[in-house]
């Protein structure tokens, strides 16, 4: 039944692919630039492509099985529809809730009824609130080769197996979803330098992600080494660890949820404490930084090296899933130009910052005409040259 579904959903892949590169390659809206016939892969480098991603899909499957990382604050009613959620899904190994809160000691009588089992699940109480850097904590200590993460206030039914399937057709870049705004956000906060071998982007995690074992612990060995005189950045891991990764994440555009939240429970947000926004600030210019002084000086620091070698498998894309979460759709044509914006790392270190926003016609292009209102089933959108 698996590969049945597996077999259909390529079909429907490339179908949609066929269809987008036929449209994309006729049907312009007339303020935009014509593009560049490098955007443009032949149909028959597809369907390879896609044959490849099958195979390895499956090889994946077996080799990077995943750890489903959940955190707990002050939400526990969250955390408990968090684990029941991976418990009810075929995809997880293992099952680490770590506690963030040290006034209480979790159990697992606290996160299941009595009549399920806890073998699946491992709790770690910590001894004090580690922030961002407890998903890396969390995710060092699975038993698996990866982890998969979303906080536990987004609702992740209608992307959850597409971001997995995703992960498993290259499993060595960051996977992670966001909104179109972001997305196009993430866009400008990405760096470039072919002379030193820098090509990273920014990405959030938050909202769902998967990302090798190995690279959160390498980020906890560079948190230590570069952040030495820095440590209370240690709570803004996020800032720091796609940027380290020295690669352009696999974002997927997504209709982002919310959770209904809990009457009763209150959770004093990360961002409303003290001096956050210039913490969050420094963290994102001390990223770039840190990662372009190691890599232009060409030096190891006590061994543990920034990655210069990219190993993605796949070139650059934009997609988005299904509203049923059953096959993904796919454009080579990114809204940025990315691998030709210019980069100073004396004048444009905190261009990953929230100083630099979208706007222009490009961003209000983008935000008409992208791939997740190619597939979200609103029929306003039929015949915006995207619709399908």
């Amino acid at each position: 039944m698996r590969s049945k579904l597996i077999h259909k959903s390529l079909i429907v892949i490339a179908a949609i692919l066929f269809l987008f590169i036929v449209f994309a390659s006729f049907r312009f809206v007339s303020n935009v630039p014509n593009p560049n016939p490098k955007d443009f892969t032949h149909t028959s480098l597809i369907y390879r492509a896609l044959k490849q991603a099958k195979s390895l899909e499956v090889e994946c499957e077996q080799q990077y099985q995943l750890t489903a990382v959940v955190i707990n604050w002050k939400r526990l009613s969250s955390v408990q529809l968090a684990v029941q959620r991976y418990l009810n899904a075929t995809h997880f190994r293992r099952i680490i809730v770590w506690n963030n809160n040290p006034t209480i000691n979790l159990t697992h009588k606290q996160i299941l009824p009595q009549n399920q089992s806890f073998d699946l699940i491992r709790i770690i109480n910590s001894k004090k609130n580690l922030k961002d850097e407890a998903k890396y904590r969390a995710c060092a200590e699975a038993e698996t080769l990866a982890c998969f993460y979303v906080d536990d206030d987004w609702d992740i039914s209608h992307y959850m197996n597409t971001l997995i399937a995703s992960f498993r057709s290259d499993p060595n870049v960051l996977h992670s979803v966001t909104n179109y705004v972001t997305y196009y956000n993430n866009m400008l906060w990405t760096f470039m330098d072919s002379r030193i071998e820098l090509h990273v982007g920014f990405s959030w995690i938050g909202c769902g992600s998967v990302f090798l074992r190995e690279h959160a612990r390498r980020h906890l060995q560079l948190l230590e080494v570069n952040l030495e005189n820095n440590s209370d950045l240690f709570a803004f891991s996020d800032l720091f660890f796609s940027i380290w990764l020295n690669d352009i994440p696999s974002q997927m555009v997504v209709n982002l949820l919310s959770l209904p939240a809990t009457v009763n429970e209150t959770n004093v947000s990360f961002s409303s404490t003290s001096n956050f926004y210039s913490s969050q600030h420094k963290s994102s210019v001390l990223a770039i930084r840190k990662l372009e002084a190691a890599l232009r000086l060409n030096q190891p620091t006590m061994n543990i090296t920034f990655p210069r070698k990219q190993n993605r498998r796949f070139s650059y894309c934009t997609k988005s899933p299904s509203p049923k979460d059953d096959f993904t759709f796919y454009s080579n044509v990114l809204p940025i130009d990315i691998e030709h914006i210019p980069f100073d790392i004396k004048v444009d270190s905190d261009r990953g910052t929230y100083r630099y926003v979208p706007n222009g016609p490009n961003y209000t292009h983008f935000i008409e005409y992208n791939t997740l209102k190619a597939v979200d089933n609103d029929e306003k959108h039929v015949g915006d040259h995207l619709d399908l």
